[in-house]
């Protein structure tokens, strides 16, 4: 008995040392596991400029022409969808002021139309809209665009405005409105006199979509999501102004410009701002929103809540489509803010 009781610690010994090199050997893996997961692939913004494109026309009579000839490269645009403009009275003569519109993700011009002609036609503005990259078209065409062709659009609609008006009112909706903080930080946007976002794209009120932005986000949402997103409607006008159904690889410039632009340097956004949005809106979160609102630099800025829309979602928050009874009161206070601002503002 007495050598059975002395040899139970010696016989602990290696049992213990086997359990411990188990131990550390799980760690390590885990270890090893993070490292690899956390240094995975994540989605990318690319190269902050713009794709190349051709210079629009200066003489105002060849434009329409011009954007005639380049959407005709496209065969699947949806009727109503096309860049294109709309003049104050004369085709061909420059106004006072012009209005561009910044459409949002997956929509088009029609997204909260007319909304942007109203306030045009008490300014006495010609209007551009224009159509990004994979909109407007088939569902597969959504999968081919990148922010930088995006960056394209916005800097060709600013130009074209430019052209068309002595003084630029972008006015833009959800993504569009992303778009329009990346242009107000460039030397070219910051001589747009006015800025109104619409229920602006600052993050998704859908956390999951931020998996997107980390690592291996692209191939986790692929997994979880699968190809596409979305069903087309039963109402053929929303067929029409937005793209139902796409792949789902088209979330990812579109997450890639949301991070860039809210971790941007929003205090250089000089511009004048009016920011109008809802509480409840059930695509992008309100907090965040407001968040950056608060970081814009423009001395000159207002955050309105909008309590007139009974748009389903509160998000496209007028607009014949969405929310008819919200565009005559959304127009005049654009109208209203735009008229207001200081001469030296304007």
């Amino acid at each position: 008995m007495n050598t059975s009781l002395s040899t139970a610690p010696g016989a602990a010994r290696p049992a213990r040392s086997k359990w411990r090199r188990i131990a550390l050997g799980v760690l390590g893996a885990l270890v090893l596991a993070g490292l690899v997961f956390f240094a995975g692939p994540r989605n990318a913004f690319g190269p902050n400029a713009p794709t190349a494109r051709p210079m629009p026309p200066q003489a105002l009579g060849e434009l329409d022409g011009w954007l005639k000839t380049s959407e005709q490269a496209f065969v699947d645009i949806r009727p109503g969808t096309a860049k294109g403009i709309v003049w104050n009275g004369v085709p061909g003569q420059r106004t006072p002021w012009a209005v561009v519109y910044l459409h949002g993700f997956t929509a088009s011009r029609l997204e909260t139309a007319p909304v942007a002609e109203k306030v045009a036609q008490a300014l006495g503005a010609n209007v551009f809209y224009t159509r990004l990259a994979g909109h407007g078209r088939s569902s597969e065409a959504m999968g081919e665009a990148s922010v930088q062709d995006w960056l394209a659009d916005a800097t060709e609609a600013l130009r074209i405005g430019q052209s068309l008006g002595e003084r630029v009112l972008v006015i833009s909706c959800s993504t569009g409105s992303t778009l329009a903080s990346w242009l107000a930080l460039t030397p070219e946007g910051a001589q747009v006199a006015a800025h109104v976002f619409i229920s602006p794209n600052f993050g998704p009120k859908d956390k999951r979509t931020e998996i997107i932005n980390g690592p291996w986000g692209q191939q986790i949402v692929g997994l979880i999501q699968g190809d596409s997103v979305g069903q087309p409607s039963d109402d053929l006008r929303e067929n029409q102004a937005w793209t139902k159904r796409y792949p789902t690889r088209a979330l990812f410039p579109m997450m890639a410009l949301v991070k860039s632009v809210r971790e941007s340097d929003l205090p250089a956004f000089k511009t004048p701002l009016l920011l109008l949005y809802s509480e409840r809106d059930q695509t992008v979160d309100p907090e965040l929103t407001k968040a950056a609102f608060a970081r814009i630099g423009s001395p000159l800025k207002t955050l309105e809540a909008v309590n007139y829309s009974k748009s389903q979602g509160q998000h496209v928050l007028a607009g014949d489509i969405r929310a008819p009874e919200a565009t005559a009161p959304m127009a005049a206070s654009i109208v209203k803010w735009v008229t207001a601002l200081p001469a030296a503002a304007r």
